[in-house]
């Protein structure tokens, strides 16, 4: 019985959050969707060896951009 309550009691808390809360359902699904710019990911981007070249450079950027990437760390 023990092991049941300790089981149920984040459920509980979760429901009880989430019922004084007025983040709707779509409002949520939205947010996770489309996340605002600063809970976008970023990402840590390696130049090995100078092995690079502005057309590589160019396609590695758009390629960010359009899979939803914030930002990059360069390392090189």
């Amino acid at each position: 019985m023990r092991n049941a309550i300790l089981f149920l009691l984040p459920v509980i808390f979760l429901l009880t959050c989430c019922s004084t809360n007025e983040v709707s359902l779509s409002e949520l699904e939205e947010g996770f969707k489309n996340p605002p710019e600063e809970a976008r990911p970023q990402v840590w981007w390696h130049w090995m060896n100078g092995n690079i070249s502005k057309d590589g450079i160019r396609k590695d950027i758009l390629w960010m951009h359009e899979n939803g990437i914030a930002g990059f760390h360069h390392f090189d």
